[in-house]
C-alpha cells in the first residue's frame, strides 16, 4: 500500500512464480487511507482463510537526500 503523487492510495497485489514466468499483478486505487486499509484487511482475511500466515520482517527505509542535493546545486550556480 502506498500513496501516489496525486494523493490516491494504491493497494498492489502480486502473485505467481518467477521460475516458470507465470505471474500477475493487480492494483486497486482508493481515494482515502482508511479505504485502502480496509482493502488490505480483506486481502489478509482471504489469505488467512487459505492457510497463509503473516511473517514479521524488518524493513529498511532508504534515505535519499534530494532536498540537500538540490540546494547545493542551486548555490553552485
Amino acid at each position: 500500500m502506498y500513496q501516489d503523487l496525486v494523493g490516491d492510495w494504491i493497494v498492489t497485489q502480486s502473485w505467481g512464480s518467477n521460475a516458470d514466468d507465470k505471474k500477475a499483478c493487480n492494483q486497486t486505487v482508493s481515494t482515502s487511507y482508511q479505504d485502502a486499509r480496509l482493502i488490505v484487511r480483506e486481502i489478509r482475511k482471504e489469505l488467512k482463510a487459505k492457510g497463509f500466515r503473516h511473517v514479521a520482517r524488518k524493513e529498511t527505509q532508504l534515505g535519499f537526500e534530494f532536498g540537500h542535493t538540490l540546494c547545493q546545486s542551486a548555490e553552485a550556480q
